[in-house]
């Protein structure tokens, strides 16, 4: 099987790209900016006709396309998240419309719940910030893009990811960088948000069971369907390292990855459980063990 994976530098696309490699069924192609090893190939979303030359030469069976933006100025996320969806489905759906294509969306593609009952794939969306309305217009692109081609696509709306080391912008990273740092009382933001924090592993286990199941056509949230605050994340993976303070310093929420302001965000994992055969797990103790691991090594190297 060809996959290629956009976005392979990335925070989830490196992640994705290193498990697939792994694999002796799987013939890997990294998309990239700025091709640097074998098996690079160079993406850019703005150039139609690269895109599928790009496509012609890779020849993928499924593309996960992991590239995208968390931040920075409207213009850049409109570009770099709905606009570079819609580039690579409609490549795609012209140069190799065999092939299926996994999006990696996002819970703040939601949006705020008076209810605080847990988000379903059917519920409106009326996200808080321009990430959030970037991502779902690029799910509604590829979407539409599908129903008029047959192009087969599995959008992924991710719940609050965590992982063992400090990787991307989350909350738990900026906590494992200080705590790493030697400081015994590590001062972030409020850390009252409510999350459902997934572990990186069971968001790779996603993709892979999209496409060995052939779960296309509809998102699927994947999430635990449990809530909890940043803050017991933190205190949880604090009490293993042992003798750190958190501090709260008021003003901005450190959110763990959504939308700030917002202070709730659960997933319902049922149409994950259906389509893909597994509910990720709301035991985040590996994940919780595994940074504290990271915490002591690089405190002493």
């Amino acid at each position: 099987m060809r996959v290629l994976v956009t976005g392979a530098n990335g925070f989830l696309g490196r992640a994705l790209a290193e498990r697939l490699a792994a694999r002796a069924d799987v013939a890997l192609a990294r998309g990239v900016r700025r091709p640097g090893s074998v098996g690079d190939v160079a993406i850019d979303f703005t150039d139609d006709a690269g895109l599928r030359r790009a496509l012609e030469i890779t020849r993928p069976d499924v593309v996960i396309h992991a590239a995208g933006r968390s931040s920075g100025i409207d213009a850049s996320l409109d570009a770099d998240n709905h606009l570079a969806t819609g580039s690579i489905a409609a490549a795609l759906a012209d140069a190799a419309p065999q092939a299926g294509l996994v999006l990696l969306g996002s819970a703040a593609q939601y949006g705020r719940s008076e209810r605080r009952t847990p988000w379903r794939e059917s519920d409106p969306c009326a996200p808080l910030d321009t990430y959030g309305a970037s991502k779902l217009a690029a799910e509604r692109a590829a979407l539409e893009i599908a129903a008029r081609t047959g192009l087969r696509v599995a959008p992924l709306r991710i719940f609050n990811v965590v992982a063992g080391e400090p990787i991307g912008a989350q909350v738990l990273s900026g906590f494992l960088r200080k705590a790493a740092a030697g400081a015994s009382t590590i001062e972030m933001g409020r850390l009252d948000a409510v999350r459902d924090f997934v572990a990186l592993a069971d968001v790779l286990t996603a993709v892979e069971r999209v496409i060995e199941r052939g779960a296309w056509g509809e998102a699927i949230n994947v999430c635990t369907g449990v809530g909890r605050t940043a803050r017991a994340l933190l205190e949880a993976v604090a009490s293993e390292i042992g003798a750190i303070r958190i501090v709260e310093s008021g003003g901005i929420v450190e959110s763990g990855g959504s939308a700030r302001g917002l202070d709730w965000s659960v997933g319902d994992p049922g149409r994950c459980e259906a389509r893909l055969g597994f509910t990720p797990s709301a035991d985040l103790g590996p994940t919780i063990r595994c940074a504290a691991t990271w915490v002591k090594g690089a405190a002493h190297a």
